[in-house]
């Protein structure tokens, strides 16, 4: 009878939890707290960030930028944990179907054992190229949707909405290299136990990634900026040197921007929705881990990451009510940064532009832009 009773009383507080959530939006089945006690962690950790002072950041009056940059960028790859521990061999390599007037060659790199990715190069049918221009996706289904191509439900508002970057960069006379990052599309956690038919499936895959290269002292961002790093010294060699830009929206632009100052193949970034204080994005939301870089906050922040890109071009757009990374405090970091690009004499190559909507892809405002450095 006590097994019946303790069933059904499950039962009922599950029903009790799915009506409160339903009416009310939340179930708090906890007691109250009378006296406003802060229990909730992020409130510490929010206290704790207001009171940490970067080591290598910009708001000393005084800079000696080329000890600043040799520093603080010798810190960051650290930080990163970027490590000479990975190789770049080609072990496949085939054609894929296109749109028409396109080709498109896939390319299966291996890393090193027991770890490959697709790369997809598309370019014009009998026409030549300048630049290159690799893109990446941020938080989605994958590197399939920098070719407009649908294969899950949110894909096609992503497609619509301009998700398609290598198709864009193609059409803007641009060779173009889609890079599937690490826990993402066809190189997602497909062996651990984790509910495959879930909407949350990218999230728990890349989280037990982050959690895992934590583990083995490694960090996912930096692991993904070393494979960007084999990759771009392989395109420089097999393209006559080329210029070489990433571009990327939300986490594939964080990813973008922690390339851009480590790795001096990458000529330029174009990216949209990831610049602000880590006390002001991250540290008010729910992270997928992906910029949980132990110590950051410690030693530089989003302005001086920035800064050490300088004088190559940055181009930043941040949409005015986007929930994570608003224009607003985009700006306050852009104009942090600046303090570095004008020591540089290269203001004009530090770019913030405004996007009216949300956190969104703004393909009208971005290929303009990157037109007017790669001529």
């Amino acid at each position: 009878m006590r097994i019946i009773n303790n069933y059904l009383l499950a039962k009922f507080l599950a029903f009790k939890r799915r009506l409160y959530i339903l009416v009310f939006g939340e179930f708090d089945p906890y007691p109250d707290n009378p006296k406003k006690f802060s229990f909730s962690p992020s409130e510490f950790n929010q206290y704790e960030s207001e009171n940490i002072i970067t080591k290598y950041g910009l708001k000393k009056d005084t800079i000696d930028i080329n000890n600043w940059k040799l520093r603080s960028k010798k810190k960051y790859s650290e930080l990163l944990r970027i490590k000479n521990n990975l190789y770049f061999k080609i072990i496949h390599e085939t054609s894929m179907p296109i749109k028409k007037n396109f080709d498109r060659k896939r390319i299966y790199i291996e890393f090193s054992k027991f770890r490959h990715a697709p790369i997809d190069i598309i370019s014009k049918k009998s026409s030549s190229f300048n630049h290159i221009v690799i893109c990446m996706q941020g938080t989605n289904s994958g590197a399939h949707l920098n070719l407009d191509e649908i294969r899950m439900p949110a894909d096609v508002k992503k497609v619509i909405n301009g998700s398609g970057l290598a198709i864009q960069a193609v059409e803007e006379g641009y060779l173009a290299v889609s890079y599937e990052r690490i826990g993402f599309g066809e190189r997602r956690e497909q062996k651990l136990n984790i509910n495959k038919n879930n909407s949350q499936t990218i999230y728990e895959s890349v989280r037990a990634t982050s959690f895992h290269s934590l583990l083995l002292g490694n960090t996912l961002l930096g692991e993904t900026v070393k494979e960007l790093m084999l990759i771009t010294r392989w395109l420089k060699k097999e393209y006559n040197n080329k210029i070489i830009w990433l571009v990327g929206y939300s986490a594939a632009g964080t990813t973008a921007l922690a390339a851009a100052t480590v790795d001096d193949n990458i000529d330029g970034v174009a990216v949209g929705g990831c610049v602000g204080f880590s006390k002001e994005t991250i540290l008010k939301r729910v992270s997928s881990g992906l910029n949980t870089i132990p110590n950051m906050m410690e030693w530089l922040d989003y302005d001086a990451q920035i800064a050490l890109i300088s004088p190559k071009p940055c181009i930043i757009i941040a949409g005015e009510n986007d929930h994570i990374w608003p224009y607003k405090g985009a700006q306050e970091v852009v104009n942090s940064s600046k303090k570095i690009y004008k020591i540089d004499n290269s203001k004009n190559n530090l770019m913030l532009i405004k996007g009216l909507r949300g956190h969104a892809y703004y393909p009208d405002l971005m290929w303009p832009e990157v037109a007017k450095f790669l001529k």
